[in-house]
C-alpha cells in the first residue's frame, strides 16, 4: 500500500561533521504528542536562541544522509530542510510515529528520537548504529529510568510488528519490544566511552525547561 507524504522539500543537510556519515540508516525525529504538561509545543522551545527540534535535526543531519520528521502538523516544521511525513495510524501516539518512521524510511535501519531531547549525543548514536546487524531487530539503550525506546535503532522490518500491535489496540512500545530480538546497551557501556547522560534528558514541563536553559 502506498502512503502519501503530507509535505516534503529537498534535503540540504550538508556535512556538519568531520566523521563520515553513517550509511544505511535514516535519522528520524518524532514530533507528535500534545505537549499537555508543557502547555505549548515542546519541539519549538528555544535553548540559546535555537529550537529544540532544530538542535536535534542538526545532530541527525551531521550523522545521516536522510533525515525524516514524523508529525501530523507539518506546517509547524516547514523550516526544516527534510522530508516531513504523517502518522499512518493517527491517534495512537508514539507507537504510530515509530511505525510511520520505519514505513517511510529509505534505509534498512532507522535511528529514532523524540523531539524533546535537546542534547542527543553523536557518540552514543554512532555506538548504537554499530550494532546494526541481522541478529538484532532493535538496539535500545538503558538509562537510569530504564529502556529508552525513543532514542534507539530499529530495523525497518519492525514496522510489521508495530502495525500488528496498533491493529490489536496496543499502545506501549515496550510491550512490542518484548517480542523483538533486542541488543540492550547498558549505562555502563555508554559511560565507558564517555557517552553523556544528558542525551536522554527530555523536556516535559515548564520547570524542566527552565532548569536546562
Amino acid at each position: 500500500m502506498k502512503h502519501e507524504i503530507i509535505y516534503s522539500q529537498p534535503e540540504t543537510n550538508g556535512n556538519l561533521s568531520e566523521l563520515p556519515k553513517i550509511e544505511g540508516v535514516t535519522g528520524v525525529i518524532l514530533a507528535g504528542g500534545a505537549s499537555s504538561r508543557m502547555g505549548r509545543n515542546k519541539a519549538l522551545l528555544e535553548i540559546n536562541g535555537t529550537s529544540i527540534i532544530t538542535l536535534t535535526f542538526r545532530t541527525l543531519a551531521s550523522l545521516f544522509h536522510e533525515v525524516i520528521v514524523v508529525t501530523n502538523s507539518p506546517l509547524d516544521y516547514d523550516f526544516l530542510p527534510c522530508r516531513i511525513v504523517p502518522d499512518i495510524y493517527p491517534g495512537y501516539g508514539s507507537i504510530a510515529g515509530l511505525h510511520s518512521a520505519l514505513t517511510h524510511s529509505s534505509n534498512s535501519y532507522s535511528f529514532v528520537t523524540a523531539c524533546d531531547l535537546p542534547f542527543i549525543d553523536q557518540a552514543i548514536i554512532r555506538y548504537l548504529c554499530d550494532f546494526r546487524t541481522e541478529e538484532y531487530d532493535a538496539v535500545v539503550p538503558l538509562s537510569g529510568g530504564g529502556q529508552e525506546p525513543l532514542h534507539a535503532l530499529y530495523a525497518s522490518s519492525c514496522k510489521d510488528l508495530f502495525e500488528d500491535a496498533i491493529q490489536h489496540g496496543e499502545r506501549k512500545i515496550q510491550d512490542v519490544l518484548k517480542r523483538m530480538n533486542i541488543r540492550q546497551v547498558t549505562c555502563y557501556e555508554l559511560k565507558g566511552f564517555g557517552g553523556r547522560k544528558s542525551s536522554f534528558l527530555n523536556v516535559n514541563t515548564p520547570e524542566e525547561y527552565e532548569a536546562i536553559r
